[in-house]
């Protein structure tokens, strides 16, 4: 579904990714994972069009689509959550939702209403303004602001950031409809327990390159925390443990 092969891609003449490679399946729920600094959220904003490539590509079922405009990609089927809330603050909920339908011609209020299934609480929020919702609130409407779109490949940035324990909870089992839903999911996400939890499979991302992938039940939390740290694999599972998030 997704093929990306010596991806080297970057800010400026800062380059961040280093010959990255990663195939992603359709229906699979891959996690990106590694240290901060590894290139993870580059990695999903050159998949959609914002960062600059020098060199490599991506292919998107059989198409090849490095350079293309981020409304180029959307319209292939490719939708992005950005870390950070990107909503309109001021604007209701409704509002937040019409935006996002101007993106793809022909939306119909049945899409509104599969939206409100999906996130009952927008429904019922539906003409608060956006900026007055809760974070785990604010990150269900710019996810279904991502899937009013009809996505075949959904990207998500670091969705748990501030959030609480129950809202991180809360998010997740939602990805976990959205995927079960049909939608394959790509995520960027610092809380590796929770994201292991619900992958079916983890991508190692160090110093801009993919070191190890593979399901969630090949690798022990201190073995990804040995990757992290060292970029190799204790096989004797001894590594430093990561930080519970």
């Amino acid at each position: 579904m997704l093929a990306i092969e010596g991806l080297r891609a970057g800010y400026g003449a800062l380059e961040i990714l280093f010959g990255t490679d990663l195939l992603v399946a359709p229906g699979e729920f891959v996690s990106l994972m590694g240290p901060n600094g590894a290139g993870k959220s580059t990695l999903l904003r050159t998949i959609f069009g914002m960062t600059a490539i020098n060199g490599g590509s991506i292919v998107w079922n059989g198409e090849r689509i490095s350079g293309l405009k981020p409304r180029d990609i959307l319209r292939r089927g490719i939708a992005f959550v950005p870390q950070g809330r990107c909503n309109f603050p001021l604007m209701s909920v409704d509002e937040n939702l019409d935006m996002a339908s101007c993106a793809v011609p022909g939306t119909k209020r049945s899409d509104r209403d599969a939206i409100f299934d999906l996130f009952p609480i927008l429904r019922e929020r539906r003409r608060y303004p956006a900026g007055y919702l809760s974070g785990g609130e604010q990150q269900m409407l710019e996810m279904g602001m991502a899937m009013l779109q009809r996505p075949r490949l959904l990207l998500i940035d670091e969705p748990s950031v501030g959030l609480s324990p129950q809202a991180i909870h809360q998010i997740f089992s939602e990805m976990l409809r959205i995927n079960a839903g049909g939608c394959t999911v790509l995520l960027v996400e610092q809380n590796t327990r929770k994201a292991m939890e619900v992958s079916t499979r983890v991508a190692v991302l160090r110093l801009g390159q993919v070191i190890w992938t593979g399901p969630p039940s090949a690798i022990t939390h201190e073995q990804l925390g040995s990757l992290f740290m060292t970029g190799h694999l204790d096989m004797a599972a001894n590594g430093p443990a990561l930080p519970t998030v």
